[in-house]
This record gives C-alpha cells, sequence and structure tokens, in this order.
C-alpha cells in the first residue's frame, strides 16, 4: 500500500501564498485523515533548517524529513525528490513539482505567469513556460484552486482541457489568528475610518488605478489604507506617491492584518485577474464589507455579497467607496451577506474535497 509523500520544498522558503494554501491544505488533511488505500502521510523536504519553524503547524514539522541528496532548489526538487519518492504517490500542492513524474498530484493555482506575464521575472517566467506545461500533462492528476484557473490553465495549453480538479482555498485560518490592534496607533488609523487595500506593484493588482480613484472620492479623510508589498519609498519609485488620504503602510503580521479587516470601513479588492482571491475571503470571515473586482476568479469568492466593479472602470470604484463611506446600513449588509457567503469556504471542506480526489487513484 503506497504512502503519500508531500513534496515539502516550500518549507526551505519565507512562507508566501501558496505555500499557505499548502500549509493549511495538508494540516486539514491530517485532521480528517487519509482515505483508503493509502498507507501513511509524510513531507519530503531538502537538508538545511526549516526557514520560519514557528510559522509552520507543528503537525507538519512532526511529519517533515530531509532527504540525503546534497541538491538544493529546483534540482532537488527535479532530480532528488522523484528518486527518494520510489512507488509512493508524490503530492506538490506549490505551482511545481518533478515534471517527469507522472505519479503525482500536482496543484497549480493559476495561469498568471502566462496572463500576465509582465508581473514576472524573465527567469521566472521562463522557467514556469517551460515546465509547467510538462508537468500539467505528465501528473496523474492536477487540481486548482478555481474554475476560472482551470479555464486560464486549459486557454494557455498548460493542462488538457476536463484534466484539472477544483478544490478552492479556505480563508478561516484568519480566524485563528489574534488581532494586534496595536497597529491602529502605529499608523495613525482610526477604527471604522479607512479603507484597506492589501496589494503589490504587480500590474495586476491594480493599485494605480484604485489610487486614481481614490483621490476622486467625495470625502477624502477617510483614507485608503495599502498594506503589503512594500513601503511608501518602494511604491513612490514606480510612481504610486503617499499622501494624507492616500497611505502605504508596508507587510503587516498576520495579526495586524486581522485587526486591519476588523476595523477597516471596507476592504477594497481591484485586481485585474486572481486565481482565488483569498483577501476578500479573509475579510469576510472578519465580517469586514468588500468592494471587489469582477477580474479573474473573484466573482466565484464573492458571489453577490460584495460590492462588484470592473477593474478598469475607474469611476465605478470612485462612486462604490463613496457608497460605503457615507452609509453604515450598506456596511452592516454587506458585512452580513460576506459572513454567509464565506461559510462555504473552509480548510476542513477543502481537505474533503482532495480526500475525494485521492480516492480516485490506483493503490497499486
Amino acid at each position: 500500500m503506497p504512502d503519500l509523500l508531500l513534496n515539502a520544498r516550500f518549507l526551505m522558503r519565507q512562507p508566501t501564498g501558496v505555500d499557505r494554501v499548502a500549509t493549511e491544505l495538508i494540516a486539514a488533511l491530517i485532521e480528517l485523515g487519509l482515505p483508503d488505500g493509502f498507507g501513511g502521510l509524510s513531507a519530503l523536504h531538502p537538508r538545511g533548517d526549516i526557514v520560519a519553524p514557528g510559522d509552520r503547524p507543528k503537525a507538519i514539522l512532526d511529519m517533515a524529513r530531509a532527504t540525503n541528496s546534497e541538491l538544493r532548489g529546483h534540482p532537488w526538487e527535479q532530480i532528488a525528490l522523484p528518486r527518494e519518492a520510489g512507488s509512493d504517490w508524490l503530492l506538490s500542492l506549490c505551482n511545481m513539482g518533478p515534471v517527469f513524474r507522472r505519479r503525482q498530484i500536482a496543484m497549480l493555482h493559476d495561469a498568471q505567469v502566462f496572463r500576465q506575464p509582465e508581473s514576472y521575472s524573465r527567469a521566472f517566467r521562463t522557467w514556469y513556460h517551460v515546465m509547467q506545461p510538462r508537468l500539467g500533462r505528465r501528473a496523474a492528476m492536477v487540481l486548482t484552486v478555481s474554475e476560472h484557473s482551470k479555464k486560464e490553465l486549459e486557454h494557455f495549453g498548460v493542462v488538457p482541457p476536463g484534466k484539472a480538479r477544483v478544490i478552492p482555498n479556505g480563508a478561516d485560518h484568519i480566524l485563528r489568528v489574534q488581532p494586534d490592534l496595536g497597529v491602529l496607533a502605529k499608523h495613525g488609523l482610526e477604527r471604522g475610518r479607512f479603507l484597506l487595500a492589501i496589494g503589490s506593484l504587480a500590474p495586476h493588482k491594480n493599485l494605480a488605478m484604485l489610487i486614481d480613484a481614490a483621490r476622486r472620492r467625495t470625502d477624502r479623510s477617510i483614507p485608503l489604507v495599502i498594506a503589503g508589498g512594500g513601503n511608501a519609498q518602494v511604491f513612490g519609485a514606480a510612481g504610486l506617491q503617499a499622501s494624507e488620504d492616500v497611505r502605504m503602510i508596508g507587510r503587516v503580521s498576520d495579526e495586524e492584518l486581522r485587526a486591519l479587516y476588523e476595523t477597516a470601513t471596507t476592504l477594497v479588492f481591484p485586481s485585474l485577474t486572481e486565481g482565488f482571491g483569498l483577501p476578500p475571503a479573509e475579510a469576510m470571515f472578519c465580517g469586514c464589507p468588500v468592494i471587489s473586482s469582477t477580474g479573474g476568479a473573484v466573482p466565484e469568492v464573492c458571489g453577490d455579497a460584495t460590492l462588484s466593479r470592473d477593474p478598469t472602470d475607474r469611476d465605478g470604484w470612485t462612486d462604490a467607496m463613496d457608497q460605503v463611506t457615507a452609509s453604515t446600513e450598506l456596511c452592516h449588509r454587506l458585512a452580513e451577506a460576506g459572513r454567509q457567503r464565506v461559510a462555504r469556504f473552509t480548510w476542513r471542506r477543502a481537505a474533503e474535497t482532495l480526500n475525494a480526489c485521492l480516492a480516485e487513484l490506483p493503490s497499486t
């Protein structure tokens, strides 16, 4: 009876968004248990110290072990990992895995590197353009996080039509975090009197449009606060200038992020495209009203529980921000609709869907 081996190369780097998905999904799978046909679950990673072990669930650390190979990074993943995996099933959850291994379940989160290549370095997009289609064709099973991502992966020839299975992300991990309300005093913010955006300088995050729209609001006494993606100097170098009504506060901890969700007037999420769209889901779990883009998979996450605007409609975003800041009743209605909508996006439910996929695999 084969084991299920997690490709845990992600433990050797600072956690990213796809790493969070891998961590939360595996933690939920451990709690749920594997379907019949698997002997057990373990994780393989390169030799060396695990990065940020305090941010990883103990259950994953307990089952993780290093391989004997001296290889690191991509060479480890492509050469050493499949050799060590033997006849067991390999589970690769972070957009990449050994491309010549068939006995593998690979999760490809989106086709952003194909749809928005300007958001990535030349080396990164070249590697993905060469390797991901090979992985998508070769792996026995391919997973992704939304119907939109599935269609995009098929459109760009990364995955054959009909092959990918959809496992939506969970977002209830945010409820395990204790809010750090000190973030308000730290940045001079008032509860219920700021708009929150989570983003970076990647073009598909669409922050230039959002800043332009925010500066056209009727009431600019309520600032737009942009968290993540670097500090004000980084944004300024890209031509996005901070001001009293548009503030860049840089990276925040999970504890600070939950506090911001719980105290913001609304989350504004203007992405041109997303493979899933985790911030709106996290915000809705925290009771934060959301103004969301119609781009990418965001409508799959948000449904009709938000004010939705085309990501290219600057005036529409200005109007939506004006509506929310002028109406407490609208904020309450959006917050309640969000709580009801997001109840479907839990990691337990994601693990149950993964289990159903695993149960289809041959046990020999």
